[in-house]
């Protein structure tokens, strides 16, 4: 599966939660609403670069892991044709 198809809507989510979280704040505080779209704005536009971030990591951290695999499966082949020709 498609790394970019699997987190799809992961920055959506984290920045509409985090929107979310902030309404409720700014409701309770009682906040004017120019002031609360303001920092609603802010919080959207934090979360969206810290979401896009994280999922940059966790897509490097996916493609290291499978290097490492792919290494380590040619390392394995090798080593087992160095053994078949050393037993014969």
């Amino acid at each position: 599966m498609d790394l970019k198809n699997k987190y799809k809507y992961a920055r959506a989510f984290v920045v509409l939660v985090a929107a979310l979280i902030t309404l409720i704040l700014n409701i309770k505080f009682k906040r004017e609403i120019i002031h609360s779209l303001i920092i609603m704005l802010i919080v959207i536009i934090v979360f969206y670069i810290i979401s896009t971030i994280a999922i940059k990591l966790i897509d490097k951290i996916r493609t290291m892991d499978t290097k490492v695999e792919q290494v380590d499966e040619e390392n394995d082949d090798e080593n087992q044709d160095e053994n078949q020709e050393n037993n014969n």
